[in-house]
């Protein structure tokens, strides 16, 4: 595959001077090598419980995910060892409709997935989740956090106790969950740090007012998730939104995210993607007046 880039060249003369000239270059990328991409993030409620499997596309293609049909897709509970197995319902996506309490804080668990002679395995703790007060707005005639005058949200909510809790925030706007790079939103106890000196409090201004630079109209609807999530998550969406962000003078070359997904039989088979068992609490659907 061949890409045109172009490299723009500055010199600079004098404080005063300023000259440019563009070169263009033809590089030769080779074929992109395709590769399983595996998303199973697994919440403890009686949701329904969703596995996503495709194809890696190359970095400058814009065209969309492949799904996949593997022969086998499911979850092992190691304290029961009872398999939950995932059914196809097309263009990649898996589903299970869990019993009440099928997943249990505590436990561990363990993703099982067959393809033929390849068997692809990770495992992952449950984490308890947090509790939520209430999801509120004020209307801020100044605007807040760069954006204009209007209405602005503030989640309640705390820290669960104990140092070393982990937290990815979900935004839902018109039920419809954010997904730019600024929607991902994730803390460390009630913070962004490891010092543990909140443990157990109210999470900070920049976390439970910081959702949106777009003020939210009359009519429109909000709710928020948080996700009680393993240690290795959260540095895997760290990572995503270091790859997200990397852009402009100082960018550095994109490269894949490490997966916590191996291939049993092959460790060399590289794959992407993440498994993660998460504790959910959602807040109420909040309509803003």
């Amino acid at each position: 595959m061949k890409k045109l880039f172009y490299i723009f060249i500055t010199g600079f003369a004098s404080l005063t001077f300023l000259s440019s000239c563009e070169d263009s270059i033809d590089l030769d990328l080779g074929a992109p090598v395709e590769q399983l991409v595996i998303d199973a993030v697994i919440d403890q409620t009686s949701d329904t419980q969703f596995i996503r499997i495709t194809k890696s596309i190359s970095y400058l293609d814009n065209g969309n995910y492949k799904g996949v049909q593997l022969d086998t897709v499911g979850i092992v509970d190691t304290a029961s060892n009872t398999f939950h197995v995932f059914n196809y319902k097309g263009d990649g996506w898996y589903y299970f409709v869990p019993p009440a309490n099928t997943f249990k804080v505590g436990n561990t668990y363990q993703l099982l997935i067959r393809d033929g002679s390849n068997t692809y395995f990770s495992q992952s703790e449950l984490h308890a989740p947090t509790t939520i007060d209430s999801l509120t707005y004020n209307f801020e005639e100044l605007g807040k956090f760069g954006g204009g005058k209007g209405n602005y949200i503030t989640l309640w909510a705390k820290d669960k106790p104990g140092k070393g809790d982990y937290y990815w925030f979900k935004l839902y706007r018109n039920d419809s969950l954010q997904m730019k790079a600024s929607d991902i939103k994730i803390a460390i106890d009630n913070a962004f740090n490891t010092d543990g000196n909140g443990d157990g409090d109210l999470f900070i201004i920049p976390i439970r007012e910081n959702f949106t630079s777009r003020a939210y109209q009359s009519g429109e609807t909000a709710r928020i998730e948080i996700l009680s999530i393993p240690q290795e998550l959260y540095i895997f969406l760290n990572l995503v939104t270091t790859q997200l962000n990397n852009q402009g003078l100082f960018a550095v070359p994109p490269t894949n995210i490490p997966s916590n997904i191996v291939c049993v039989n092959n460790p060399n088979k590289k794959l992407l993607g993440f498994f993660s068992m998460v504790g959910k609490v959602s807040t109420n659907k909040l309509t803003i007046n």
